[in-house]
């Protein structure tokens, strides 16, 4: 089940919610206020959890900008 944001119109809380794909919230109420119906939000997604360091100190790929990316 994937991860939904949503956003209370009352006190502004974000929060997230497991539900099944193409749930609308309606459902839903904040658990900041209790008010019923958040809205549904567009949030970006990470695809890993790689930390700032260990992405410079990783090896370059091999058709990195460096090599002009031909090979």
């Amino acid at each position: 089940m994937p991860l939904y944001e949503y956003q209370c119109s009352g006190c502004d809380e974000r929060f997230e919610a497991l539900q099944r794909i193409g749930a609308d919230g309606k459902d839903l109420t904040c658990p900041a206020c209790g008010k019923p119906k958040p809205d549904k939000v567009f949030s970006t997604f990470a695809a890993g959890s790689v930390s700032h360091g260990a992405a410079q100190s990783a090896a370059p790929a091999p058709h990195s900008c460096r090599s002009g990316g031909f090979g």
